[in-house]
């Protein structure tokens, strides 16, 4: 495989998964974000970049074979309706610039109505009962008009919710496993008893550094590779809390309960109008990838999970 220029914006836990596997293969990579780079993350090369900033998108993206899109925004409707088609038009305009391929790390949200289709493949409709979800669905547009009328190279990866190593920005972490860590029981929104699939981070990683360098592959939407069976969030629970030696109960805390607390508190507010990922089983299918790299090992959940547990536990750097 030929060595090619790697800009990954976003250093989160996608962004770094990415950003590994790629060097693993040989390939040139650089992180970027509006941040300095994290202590006790020197492996891979980081560049002061903010995406909002259109010119200086395109300055940084020179060279460049591949760019990547794995960075977040406060999680808040209001900024992610400003802020998310500026950033996609930069991104869009700074890859044909520089005749680059564009990844977009993008997660379920445009899909709908609700209730959503079982198992959720690639094909499943584009139609988000949410402002979120809206959003996401008017980039992927944003994206697919780029390549029909201006030749843009466009893969779009989709996961389910995710957890891995460090990953602290999930809801796995937020409402059960960070409680578990005090020593208390876990929390969960919606029904502990349904099934819901998880992405491993460095799955995820691995995984996108495979699609970018399949030409086969661009011009689409993949799922990432997702273990198999869907657990459910009280049977990983279940296991997090013997793992830690916590209470091994999950405390479900009604629908009804966290709308009435979003009325006070902004962040439940914005978490409630995607509860409804978790009130039926939310099962992510991964066939469509597996089916064309076979030999691609996706990680067990007892195996992921705990991973994910010692790392929270262990002092150092996220």
């Amino acid at each position: 495989m030929p060595q090619m220029h790697h800009l990954i914006i976003g250093d989160g836990a996608i962004g770094r998964a990415t950003a590994l596997a790629l060097r693993q293969d040989g390939q040139d990579v650089v992180l970027a974000s509006r941040g300095s780079q994290p202590a006790g993350h020197d492996d891979v090369p980081h560049q002061a970049l903010d995406a909002l900033d259109g010119r200086a998108l395109r300055a940084a993206a020179q060279g460049t074979s591949h760019l990547y899109l794995t960075l977040g925004l406060a999680y808040r409707s209001a900024v992610w309706e400003r802020d998310w088609p500026r950033i996609m038009d930069h991104a869009i305009d700074a890859a044909l610039a520089h005749d680059a391929g564009l990844i977009w790390f993008d997660n379920l949200y445009a899909y709908g109505p609700r209730p959503l289709k079982v198992p959720m493949r690639e094909a499943h409709p584009i139609d988000p009962p949410s402002r979120k979800g809206r959003v996401r669905a008017r980039l992927l547009e944003l994206l697919r008009q780029a390549g029909a009328q201006r030749g843009l190279r466009w893969l779009v990866a989709r996961s389910a919710d995710f957890y891995g190593p460090h990953v602290r920005l999930s809801i796995l972490y937020s409402a059960a496993i960070e409680r578990q860590l005090q020593g208390r029981a876990a929390f969960w929104l919606g029904d502990p008893d349904a099934r819901h699939s998880f992405t491993y981070t460095l799955d995820a990683g691995r995984a996108l550094a495979r699609l970018a360098l399949d030409e086969a592959a661009w011009q689409q939407s993949w799922h990432l590779p997702t273990a198999s069976p869907a657990p459910t969030p009280r049977e990983l629970l279940m296991e997090s809390a013997r793992l830690l030696g916590a209470p091994p109960r999950v405390q479900r805390l009604p629908v009804a309960l966290v709308r009435a607390l979003g009325l006070a508190m902004p962040l439940l507010r914005e978490v409630g109008e995607m509860l409804y990922q978790n009130q039926q089983d939310y099962v992510f299918s991964s066939e469509k990838f597996m089916a064309r790299y076979p030999d691609f090992r996706v990680t067990p959940y007892r195996e992921g999970l705990a991973t994910m547990v010692a790392s929270l536990r262990a002092p150092g750097p996220p």
